[in-house]
């Protein structure tokens, strides 16, 4: 009864004059009824020119006819009825079939058609034609697809030759368009993947689904490789037939060279944190089990990875902190923070406990989600130790400084030793401590060091403690050092000691010294008065003999005995006058009387002097001296220097030549006078100007020492220098150095006989 209402009531519908005027105006969409079942009830001017039915042809037939066979083999038609009596509203785009059979492109609604009681009565369907529309867009994306660079985009016939080509593709591969239609898909592939099908192995899963990617080497027209990402896509036709297949390829060249840069990145750091052995690096999960193990962690925590991973890292703890929670809120402020730091004990496989410094640092993903921890730890036990010993060691620095102030500020030695004994026993809490001396010995056990005496390898005794605990080297610096203390104290009451003994001594030695200067000073005054009253008369016995030798008339022996005697009272006069000299020169009266004169002709004459007792002594006398050098010097004295010099060269020299050499030095005159005699020993070379000195025996060469005493003299008093270069065996050179002008004139010169050879 209620099928044949809802029949009626669409009768009425098809029948409406007011409905059919409306649709059949309509041209651009085809609009048609359908009933329950979808069989056709009504058919509008737009149905039949896009369609191609006539009313007649179509109406009382189902509508699936207009769907394409492999929609109606797939239920498509009574699927959109059952979709738009659902949502009240089925839209679908598709391919639809014309009465001649071609196909277009579609856009079909459906809506159902109720009662007033909500009963669906039908539905109604309006179709456009979007065939025009869709070809735009493909030639859009025809033209989109050409101007493509960053992709290569190309169809491929179902045998996978080339048919398309755009601008990506002749970027990517090289190949220009008209190089590339034609051509198989096959010239992109290497020939190791050509010789094992690859190229049409790809094709063939795409055309059994639809779709197929791939990433490997593929080759460009110049032979060089790229990296590339490939997908490819079936294409049919509108009757589901395959018609060819869409390339796509992109260029991963890059990409991949950063992947494996970073791969190896990951690598090093990988090796990297696998060979550190000074730190335990490892990764902790979001729930702190651990995830990775280095070769340091393993070395300081005792555990192998295989032990390790996968457990709580709250084992490495001590179990009074795992109790107290606190590897969980190392978590939780990490977390929070990014980071935790701290310094504690830690325990290791077997028990025993570390010092360590622990890094916790939170570890996230690009997107900000917490993944994990990185922990890094670092036994610290030996720094730790260390740190402990330098502590103590500067605290028992600081007790023996104290104590050497203590021994300064003290003079009483019972009272150093005393204190030092109880630094001892308060600072390593020892009870047994003492001082031994030499053949006393220390208890069994007992740790002994050396009070050392200034003296090398000598010493006062031993400071030897006793101790119910192993000693440190700490400890035992700390007695050597209180040792020392002890030892500095008793060398200063020995020297305290001396010093008295020494200032004793001393007195009486200023004692000795002053009877010594004034017996020396008894002495020169001798020599003086002495020297004077002997002139007295050998001048009157020189003038004598002078006399007599000028009157000639003696028998040769006699005259030769009278020549004699004068040479005689001549020696003794210049004897007498270089005591005089050294008296002077001990009281300090040498006295100078500068002339301007030509050194050059001095020399000579002093050289003349010394031609024949030269040739007596066999040697023979070389003078290198210039025309003239003047200057102001005391010519007496100077030629007293000279004397003296030549006077030595010739006792000490004989046999062998003397060079005297006299040269200008900008304002200094140096004046050298060489032998090749027997030269002086080096132990005597800075003795022989001294007063008395002598480098030759006596009894050999004669003489008082004393001419290199007062020439030593003389040039100083010029403000010069004198000195020697001698070897033994191979002869002496005295430089003398004298400025041009010398000293000014002391007053009152006595009288100073001119000094003979």
């Amino acid at each position: 009864m209620e099928n044949h209402l809802v029949q009626d009531d669409l009768n009425a519908l098809r029948a409406s004059a007011e409905l059919r005027a409306v649709t059949d105006s309509i041209q651009d969409y085809a609009i048609a009824v359908l009933d329950p079942q979808g069989v056709v009830l009504t058919w509008n001017t737009g149905a039949r020119q896009i369609e191609g039915y006539g009313a007649e042809e179509i109406v009382g037939h189902g509508f699936d006819r207009l769907y394409t066979a492999e929609d109606r083999a797939a239920g498509r038609p009574q699927t959109l009825l059952t979709e738009a009596l659902r949502a009240g509203r089925a839209q679908d785009e598709g391919w639809r079939v014309r009465k001649d059979g071609s196909r277009f492109w579609a856009d079909e609604v459906i809506s159902p058609l109720r009662g007033a009681n909500g009963a669906v009565q039908g539905y109604v369907t309006v179709t456009r034609d979007l065939t025009r529309r869709r070809q735009d867009d493909e030639q859009r994306t025809t033209l989109t697809v050409a101007s493509v660079t960053d992709y290569a985009i190309f169809m491929l016939d179902a045998q996978g030759t080339i048919t398309s080509w755009n601008l990506g593709a002749e970027r990517a591969k090289g190949y220009r368009a008209d190089e590339a239609i034609g051509r198989d898909l096959s010239i992109f592939y290497t020939p190791e993947d050509k010789a094992t099908g690859k190229p049409l192995r790809l094709l063939r899963r795409a055309q059994d689904d639809g779709r197929v990617e791939d990433e490997g080497w593929r080759v460009r027209k110049d032979g060089s490789r790229f990296w590339a990402d490939v997908v490819i896509t079936r294409v049919n036709d509108a009757n589901g037939k395959l018609i060819g297949f869409t390339k796509v390829t992109r260029d991963l060249t890059e990409r991949r060279r950063a992947e494996e840069q970073l791969r190896q990145a990951d690598e090093r750091l990988r090796l990297m944190i696998e060979s550190v052995h000074d730190y335990a690096i490892f990764m902790l999960d979001r729930e702190g089990r651990v995830a990775t193990w280095n070769r340091g962690a393993e070395h300081i925590k005792g555990y192998t990875a295989q032990e390790i991973v996968g457990q709580h890292f709250s084992r490495f703890y001590l179990p009074e902190e795992v109790s107290a929670g606190k590897p969980e809120r190392e978590l939780e402020i990490a977390s929070s923070k990014g980071r935790f730091e701290e310094e504690g004990w830690r325990v290791r496989k077997d028990g025993s406990r570390f010092w360590a410094n622990v890094v916790l640092s939170a570890t996230r993903n690009r997107d900000g989600v917490l993944i994990g921890f990185a922990k890094i730890t670092r036994d610290l036990s030996e720094r730790k130790r260390a740190a402990e010993e330098l502590a103590e060691r500067a605290r028992q620095q600081s007790v023996a400084a104290e104590l050497g102030l203590y021994a300064l500020q003290t003079a009483q030695l019972d009272r150093v030793i005393e204190r030092s004994m109880q630094t001892i026993r308060e600072t390593l809490q020892i009870d047994d401590v003492r001082i031994l001396r030499a053949g006393e010995s220390p208890l069994p056990g007992a740790r002994t060091v050396r009070i050392h005496a200034p003296e090398p390898d000598a010493e006062y005794g031993f400071l030897a403690a006793s101790a119910s605990r192993p000693l440190t080297a700490n400890d035992v610096r700390f007695l050597q050092a209180i040792a020392n203390v002890v030892a500095v104290a008793m060398a200063r009451s020995q020297s305290e000691e001396q010093l008295r003994l020494a200032e004793r001594e001393a007195v009486e030695a200023r004692g000795r010294s002053v009877r010594i200067q004034e017996a020396l000073l008894e002495r020169d005054e001798f020599i003086s008065v002495a020297a004077h009253e002997l002139r007295t008369p050998l001048t009157a016995l020189q003038l004598k003999l002078q006399g007599l030798e000028s009157s000639g008339g003696l028998p040769p022996p006699k005259g030769e005995r009278l020549g004699a005697a004068v040479r005689q009272t001549e020696r003794l006069a210049r004897l007498i006058d270089r005591l005089l000299d050294v008296s002077r020169i001990a009281q300090g009266r040498v006295e100078m009387t500068p002339e301007i004169f030509d050194l050059a002709v001095l020399v000579r004459q002093v050289a003349e002097d010394f031609r024949e007792p030269a040739t007596q002594a066999r040697a023979v006398l070389e003078l290198q001296l210039p025309e003239k050098v003047e200057g102001s010097w005391d010519r007496l004295r100077i030629e007293q220097v000279l004397v003296n010099l030549l006077s030595n060269a010739v006792k000490y020299g004989t046999g062998k030549p003397i060079t005297v050499k006299l040269e200008e030095v900008g304002d200094v005159v140096r004046l050298c006078v060489a032998d090749r005699g027997i030269g002086i020993a080096p132990d005597d070379v800075d003795r022989i100007f001294g007063r008395f000195q002598r480098a030759a025996p006596i009894r050999n060469y004669g003489g008082m020492g004393l001419g290199l005493y007062i020439a030593r003299h003389i040039v100083e008093a010029h403000r010069g220098t004198i000195s020697v270069d001698s070897k033994p065996g191979e002869g002496s050179t005295f430089v003398v150095e004298l400025p041009r002008l010398s000293a000014p004139a002391a007053a009152g010169r006595g009288n100073v006989p001119r000094a003979r050879a």
